[in-house]
């Protein structure tokens, strides 16, 4: 009897049993076990191979002068001028377009000017003319208030007359000869004789000879019915040869001042416009969480407390890992299998046990009745 009950209660275990793992095992058909399976490969010894060179970032030959940004409704320009040199090329500009605190810009234009530089020099034109005279008030008609000057340098200008600075000097002399005359008078003379007048005469430092000799008779007296002069006088000439000297003209100077200047061409100055977009990420969205009713409030999640310890890298393992819903899932199906099982094990074990007290008591009770007979008739129990 004993041994029948042990195999009921295992029959009835393996019942409830298999359709719980059968189910268990169907459910879990095609879908990943709590299981971790590590694949260990060899490791390979790869040769090194020559990464290639990285290129250099091409180089900006060109920088700006200036850069200016715009900012105006709401938009954004950055404009950059460059002044190139002439051993400089327009097509080292930079044309990329680049990122800047969260806008991107792009070339829109390119624009060309040209730069002249100005020199200017002080300078001062001295200008000469002969003249006639040297009286100012005629020479005045004579000069220009203002002359254009151009050097040889390529300054050109317009000066003014100084007048101040105006002078005028001889231009040359010529020397001529002539002759000089002087008279003399010697009165009273006894005689018309020649040999009573002097033969040279000195006047203002020149000395004149004479020349000739005009005779004068002062009184005539009567002398036996004759005139006989008194006395004479004599009128001497005397010559000499004198030179003189004549200006022949006048050389006039007079200085002209004022500023000259010169254009030579400059530098070659590009402005770039770039013009800016904001950059914008699209929007996700977002399915909004129910709020928790008091009901059923969601149990917190346990967050893992980091250790110390850090993984170890496996790069020849491969790990397989079920999520904890699914686990927890199978779980809990496993409890519903093994419930019902303990069930009727602890259920088999007490009638079990139920069974095996109840015969005993019984005998115990027949056993009962035979000794009280026996107890009775002592001589018969003993007898027999």
């Amino acid at each position: 009897m004993k041994k029948l009950m042990i195999m009921l209660c295992a029959a009835c275990l393996l019942c409830v049993a298999v359709p719980a793992f059968s189910v268990l095992a169907a459910e879990n058909e095609g879908e990943p076990t709590n299981v971790n399976i590590t694949v260990v490969m060899p490791e390979i010894v790869m040769p090194p191979t020559e990464e290639p060179a990285p290129s250099p970032p091409a180089e900006i030959k060109v920088f700006p002068s200036n850069v200016e940004e715009i900012r105006e409704n709401g938009g954004w320009q950055i404009i950059r001028t460059y002044e190139l040199q002439a051993d400089e090329s327009p097509q080292d500009i930079p044309r990329e377009s680049f990122t800047r605190s969260g806008w991107e810009f792009n070339l829109t234009d390119i624009i060309r000017r040209e730069t002249a530089n100005a020199e200017t020099q002080e300078h001062t034109e001295t200008v000469t003319l002969e003249t006639d005279s040297n009286v100012l008030e005629q020479i005045m008609p004579l000069l220009s208030q203002t002359i254009e000057y151009r050097n040889e340098d390529g300054f050109v200008g317009v000066l003014s007359l100084n007048v101040s600075s105006i002078k005028v000097e001889t231009a040359g002399t010529r020397t001529t000869s002539h002759t000089m005359t002087v008279t003399r008078e010697y009165p009273r003379l006894s005689s018309n004789d020649t040999s009573h007048v002097p033969k040279t005469v000195t006047d203002r430092g020149t000395t004149y000879h004479l020349a000739g000799v005009d005779w004068k008779v002062g009184n005539y007296s009567t002398v036996d019915y004759v005139e006989i002069a008194d006395y004479y006088t004599a009128v001497a000439t005397y010559t000499a040869t004198g030179t003189s000297t004549r200006v022949t003209g006048y050389i006039t100077t007079a200085e002209y001042t004022g500023t000259l200047a010169r254009l030579s061409q400059g530098k070659t100055t590009y402005i770039a416009f770039f013009l800016g977009e904001e950059i914008r990420t699209p929007l996700e969205m977002v399915t909004p969480t129910p709020e928790p009713t008091p009901e059923s409030t969601p149990e917190p999640t346990p967050v893992e407390e980091p250790t110390d310890e850090e993984p170890e890298d496996c790069p020849d393992e491969v790990i397989t890992e079920t999520p904890d819903d699914e686990i927890e899932g199978k779980n809990n199906l496993m409890w519903l299998a093994i419930i019902p099982c303990l069930v009727v094990l602890v259920g088999g074990a007490y009638y079990f046990l139920r069974r095996k007290g109840k015969p005993h008591n019984e005998e115990t009770r027949n056993a009962n009745p035979v000794a009280d007979d026996d107890g009775g008739d002592g001589s018969s129990g003993s007898g027999g």
